[in-house]
């Protein structure tokens, strides 16, 4: 009998080159649909619910997550009137890489009098995950977005925190034909537990909400409830974009402290941006 070859000998999995596009648009009579929908393994989507006001869209992932070699690109436009959700039953898993590396390249797209909430559940990297996910959200004057990212430990339940090789994660986002943020998170997992031991919080959730829209002024009394929710080893903090919007970065010590959190903060803001007022339909 042959013995079975090592792992780290084994053949590699054949990667996945997957892509999810979609494209919203408005009807006559005011409500949104998909004029156009594409996807390829790891993405699906479940069937698109409109509630009256935003048309919402789960992507789920049927595969066990990310792989090394895996290749996935996100590709979301939003056309003027049309008003969209994209969201995740479950968190993204980048796995343990023993060589290679998996890349995710996502493209938001809003046209003027559009608008568009992306907001994922928390990407999870476990050990030695090398994952890059570069973000380019691109938003017309007279658009809005409300664009949420955020990142966990690790398996904590496992013993692993922050114990990734690389992760390179990158954001820009443009307003008008003008950017307006461009940050990259780029390391192992050291730096950010350092950052959570700061906080005194060594199972941190890091999460970031970037608002594009001309509706937030620096006076309005949204702020002051959001500002309120700091407090109780959770962190808020909020800053002006150079123009157009709002960056609101967050810290919970764990992930349903996080999940309430933004649940807390859509509630703040949904006064001002009545689109965030949408229920997400998740238990």
């Amino acid at each position: 009998m042959i013995p079975e070859a090592p792992a780290d000998l084994a053949p590699p999995r054949p990667a996945l080159c997957g892509h999810l596009h979609l494209v919203a648009t408005a009807g006559a009579d005011g409500r949104t649909g998909l004029a156009h929908q594409s996807f390829r393994a790891p993405f699906h989507i479940g069937k698109p619910y409109w509630d009256g006001a935003v048309l919402q869209v789960q992507v789920v992932n049927p595969t066990a997550g990310i792989l090394a070699g895996d290749r996935l690109e996100l590709d979301v436009a939003v056309e003027p009137g049309a008003s969209l959700l994209v969201t995740t039953p479950a968190a993204a898993r980048a796995y343990m890489m023993r060589r290679g590396a998996a890349a995710c390249r996502q493209r938001f797209a809003v046209r003027g009098g559009g608008w568009l909430e992306y907001l994922p559940e928390p990407l999870y990297p476990h050990r030695d995950a090398d994952y890059t996910q570069d973000t380019r959200v691109e938003v017309e004057a007279g658009g809005e977005a409300a664009f949420f990212d955020a990142l966990a430990p690790g398996r904590v339940g496992r013993g692993e925190r922050w114990a990734w090789r690389r992760l390179r994660v990158s954001l820009e986002i443009h307003y008008a034909g003008e950017p307006v943020l461009r940050e990259c998170l780029d390391g192992g997992g050291a730096a950010l537990a350092a950052a959570a031991e700061y906080h005194r919080t060594p199972d941190a959730y890091f999460g970031t909400l970037v608002l594009v829209t001309e509706r937030l002024r620096a006076d309005d009394p949204a702020w002051d409830a959001v500002r309120a929710l700091h407090g109780g080893g959770r962190w808020v903090g909020v800053s002006a974009l150079r123009r157009g919007g709002w960056i609101v970065r967050v810290v919970a010590p764990g992930g349903q402290a996080l999940r309430d959190l933004v649940a807390e903060l859509r509630a703040r803001l949904a006064p001002t941006l009545p689109h965030l007022g949408s229920d997400l339909r998740k238990l």
